[in-house]
């Protein structure tokens, strides 16, 4: 027996059609060949400009692809995805009437007519998710201890795994910042996409001053949106937390320069200590002077 936790703040979007790979090829930042390969792919749909619109798991089931999202936004990603449809072979629908995503963690389980089961793309140590039909989801969840939302919450945090409208805005945060780069949600090798070529030169020119770090206060750490401050300067702002963890989107070089002051770094009053995600490769770049 395990937990399972309903996954409120997520729905679900059907692709299908015979032109369902390709148009989904040409917009997203990942390579839609990795579903094979791997059960299911982080991605973002993007401005020109190069900033994250739409962040989602794609998986794929018998005749297309379902798209795991954040509620808020689905309605405006429907828009956008019928928008580029045009007169492309595919039917996009909204199935947040029909499906429920749930969180697995660890527990193993297997679905077939049901639904589907796939580990988190992300991390491995995230465990599954499920995408349910709602008329099954009594049977689904039967031999399943209910878990609440603060268990995914804190294994998110655990390894320090960022999600869009909670540790980063969508519409001004490019994928480096969010941590695509590191997380597998770009390819950089596939064809073209909506804001290929401002992704593709940050990446050359390898200088990204904002990142994901992991946030550990004194006591518990205040609503999000708070700024991490020094005495004198603002450094990051706080992302998801829960009691005495969490995330923050930060500027590393300010964060390298207070760290080898030695300042006091705060949010709203609370003392904090930062820290780098295990999966990630930068550091805190202090230079001399």
């Amino acid at each position: 027996m395990g937990k399972v936790v309903t996954l409120l703040d997520r729905t679900v979007i059907e692709i299908t059609g015979g032109d369902a790979y390709d148009f989904l090829q040409g917009l997203i930042t990942n390579d839609m060949a990795k579903v094979a390969e791997k059960g299911a792919l982080l991605a973002a749909l993007l401005t020109p400009q190069g900033k994250i619109n739409y962040e989602f798991f794609i998986v794929r089931v018998s005749g297309g692809f379902l798209i795991d999202t954040p509620k808020g936004g689905a309605a405006d990603l429907l828009k956008k995805l019928t928008l580029y449809k045009m007169r492309s072979n595919v039917d996009i629908k909204d199935l947040s009437e029909s499906h429920m995503v749930f969180w697995l963690g660890q527990v193993d389980v297997d679905l077939s007519e049901d639904g589907v089961v796939f580990l988190d793309p992300r991390s491995a140590q995230m465990g599954k998710r499920a995408i349910v039909k709602l008329d099954q989801v009594g049977s689904f969840v039967e031999d399943l201890e209910p878990g609440l939302e603060e268990d995914y919450i804190k294994a998110r945090l655990a390894l320090g795994l960022p999600e869009g409208g909670h540790d980063y805005a969508f519409g001004d945060s490019f994928v480096h910042e969010a941590g695509y780069d590191l997380l597998d949600g770009v390819d950089f090798n596939k064809g073209c996409y909506v804001g290929q070529e401002v992704v593709s030169r940050m990446h050359h020119r390898g200088s990204v001053r904002k990142r994901v770090v992991l946030v550990e206060g004194m006591s518990d750490l205040p609503e999000p949106g708070s700024e991490i401050r020094t005495q004198s300067s603002m450094i990051g702002v706080l992302g998801t937390r829960f009691e005495r963890q969490g995330l923050a989107m930060v500027r590393l070089d300010r964060c390298a320069k207070a760290l080898a002051k030695e300042d006091d770094l705060r949010v709203e009053g609370v003392g904090v200590q930062l820290s780098i995600p295990s999966w990630a490769n930068y550091d805190f770049p202090y230079e001399e002077g």
